[in-house]
């Protein structure tokens, strides 16, 4: 496995972060959050402006390394749009199905449903595809564009690819709002004293920084490891659900970190870490939530096997 991406991926996602930056960073979230219409307005265009929603996940290694690296950029900023649900419907599908939702079972609600024409909800545990109706807004304080829908009846669509695709996907985009997180809670230990000295030279704060880049690291790693599988044909389901779980176990660490570091500040609505917190919790829990990953994970071991650093091999 290369452990480094290609030249022009990394230059695409710096555009891309630039770009975001432009039309307000997290602001684009807040403002989405009181004003939907924004991520029509605003968002919609900004991402056509770049390419990346036409970008094909599945192609050649640097449209691949560029498709997840944007997304991880547009993660960086808790991006108000969709984007891993569009971009995990294969190409030749895309002229028909807007996009693709994970459940895990039936479901009342979803993110941003109102934003994809022809969406598909996929149960991750028997890869059946129905369609989406959206019924209406539903927003709450922990999830801001949620919808309430209704499930249509089975239609045929191949899942498995575009299920793989999605969790993939997902882990980019936590992880580039996990790189935000970690920077902005260096920056508060930097700032911030104590007693006239920096907050960042007390040993508490040191080690709390400390398990927040090692569980964003791990995650960066895992993730480029997935792609990689993925890429080359090699993934299979229980590799894929691995990524999700350290996703959830990652962003869990370093969100609890960094509320600990930044104390009241970090829990105030004007604050970024709070923006990047609450419109994490949709990915972090639709399909399903830690227990429910881990289950899914552990039953795909049994059927398949997993290469680790140490291999289990299929026990059904």
């Amino acid at each position: 496995m290369r452990r480094d991406w290609p030249a022009e991926a990394v230059a695409y996602q710096e555009s891309v972060r630039k770009a975001l930056r432009a039309i307000g960073g997290a602001d684009a979230a807040r403002a989405a959050e009181a004003h939907p219409a924004q991520r029509d307005i605003v968002v919609a265009p900004a991402l056509d402006q770049l390419g990346l929603r036409a970008l094909d996940p599945w192609g050649d290694e640097e449209e691949s390394a560029a498709a997840v690296l944007g997304v991880a950029a547009a993660g960086s900023c808790v991006l108000p749009w969709p984007l891993v649900h569009a971009l995990a419907v294969p190409v030749p599908w895309r002229s028909d199905v807007g996009g693709v939702f994970l459940t895990a079972g039936t479901t009342a609600r979803l993110d941003h449903a109102d934003l994809l024409p022809g969406a598909l909800a996929v149960d991750i545990r028997t890869g059946t595809a129905r369609p989406i109706t959206r019924d209406g807004r539903h927003p709450g304080p922990l999830d801001p564009f949620a919808c309430d829908v209704t499930l249509g009846a089975a239609v045929p669509f191949d899942a498995t690819s575009s299920v793989h695709m999605h969790i993939l996907l997902d882990a980019f985009w936590v992880g580039g709002a996990l790189h935000t997180a970690v920077d902005l809670a260096l920056a508060h230990a930097r700032e911030r004293r104590q007693f006239n000295t920096p907050i960042g030279q007390f040993g508490e704060i040191r080690w709390r920084i400390a398990d927040m880049v090692v569980a964003r690291d791990g995650l960066d790693e895992l993730a480029l490891h997935a792609w990689w599988l993925l890429h080359t044909g090699a993934a299979r389901s229980a590799d894929l659900l691995a990524l999700r779980v350290q996703m959830i176990e990652s962003a869990e660490a370093v969100l609890a970190n960094g509320h600990q570091i930044l104390g009241a500040m970090g829990l105030c609505e004007e604050h970024d870490l709070t923006v990047i917190d609450r419109h994490l919790q949709s990915v972090l829990h639709r399909p399903a939530g830690r227990i429910v990953s881990t289950d899914l994970f552990a039953a795909a071991v049994a059927r398949e096997g997993f290469d680790g650093v140490y291999p289990v091999a299929a026990w059904e």
